[in-house]
């Protein structure tokens, strides 16, 4: 008789770059392992089409023929929690910009990623855009999905989480059907989200945090990046592409409240169709081409009112909501990363 026993620490999740759309990656080298904070695992009913009715069949009873359920046509979600590392953070933001400005040639291939008025969201039906294998270690059953693209990411730290390292939480979407059978995941062969060299961003150790270019004094930081991925498929009830209707981005910084922070409440009260209510938020560690690099540039407007923070244990802080806007001049966000991986992108 089975009697498996299981532990949550057993069960594994890596990403691989895929070139074709469609086709899934299974070099087991070419996968990188994210550091999990909690199992994950697909929402399998995500993707699955059903339709469950009472027919008139003359029984006051259901019958299997009552339910109708295919597992092709949906989209599957995966959600994910993660402590990003600079070996990953290009892949998870790439993957949810869906649009590049530039990659260095020569180390420390620092990336430069942005939201415009120029961004339409990639034809994936002709291999554009980023998208991966996302493979699940499962010590019971392995699984694979096939081009997955992040639909919404949340970038967020603070001192009291995951040692204040910044940590990402979202969703990887998929149009194709979940493999569950005999998938092969060697996690020995990925490459391990944790090592000596290993580089996190700590909330410690931020480079700037600003507002308008007044220097903050930050307790907390978020970022939520949201694509709207919708499927799109043919007759056999396959993906071939994804649309990306509207590309959103949304921050939210609790900042000390001081002689800076008491006045930002005016800029809110502005009409940001005056063109006088934006402003630039940045949040950054390390400092440009250096490896170790990462930047988010949002040219933004209130989307709340300042509101008094008095949980926190450093002093009464303040919450600044920003939502992203590109005013024709300026991009809704710039995103820059610099790592030691030549992406060739």
């Amino acid at each position: 008789m089975a009697d498996a026993i299981y532990a949550p620490s057993q069960f594994r999740l890596a990403i691989a770059e895929e070139s074709e759309f469609g086709t899934p990656i299974t070099t087991q080298a070419n996968f990188y392992e994210l550091d999990i904070v909690s199992p994950t695992q697909p929402d399998m009913a995500s993707g699955v089409i059903e339709d469950t009715r009472k027919r008139s069949d003359g029984l006051r009873i259901m019958a299997p023929c009552d339910t109708y359920r295919t597992t092709v046509g949906g989209l599957y979600v995966i959600p994910f929690e993660c402590i990003v590392s600079a070996n990953t953070a290009d892949l998870l933001i790439y993957g949810v910009m869906q649009d590049i400005e530039s990659e260095a040639d020569t180390t420390p291939y620092q990336k430069v990623m942005q939201w415009d008025k120029n961004t339409t969201g990639p034809d994936f039906s002709a291999d554009a855009g980023k998208f991966f294998t996302v493979l699940g270690s499962d010590p019971a059953e392995n699984w694979s999905a096939t081009s997955c693209v992040v639909r919404n990411l949340t970038l967020s730290a603070s001192p009291g989480t995951n040692g204040g390292r910044l940590t990402a939480s979202g969703e990887f979407v998929t149009g194709f059907d979940i493999d569950i059978s005999s998938v092969t995941a060697t996690p020995a062969s990925w490459t391990a989200p944790c090592s000596a060299s290993t580089q996190y961003y700590p909330f410690q150790l931020y480079a700037n945090s600003s507002v308008a270019g007044a220097d903050l004094v930050p307790y907390s930081f978020s970022i939520t990046m949201n694509n709207g991925c919708v499927r799109v498929g043919n007759a056999a009830g396959l993906a071939t592409n994804y649309h990306m209707p509207l590309f959103e981005v949304n921050a939210e910084i609790v900042a000390k409240l001081d002689a800076i922070t008491a006045n930002l409440i005016d800029t809110y009260r502005l009409d940001p169709a005056a063109g006088s209510a934006e402003v630039a938020v940045i949040m950054d560690w390390g400092s440009d081409d250096t490896d170790g690099h990462l930047k988010f540039l949002m040219n933004a407007i209130y989307t709340a009112p300042t509101v008094r923070d008095f949980g926190q244990e450093s002093g009464v802080g303040v919450t600044l909501s920003y939502s992203g806007v590109d005013d024709g001049s300026n991009k809704a966000l710039v995103a820059t990363i610099a790592n030691a991986v030549d992406r060739t992108w």
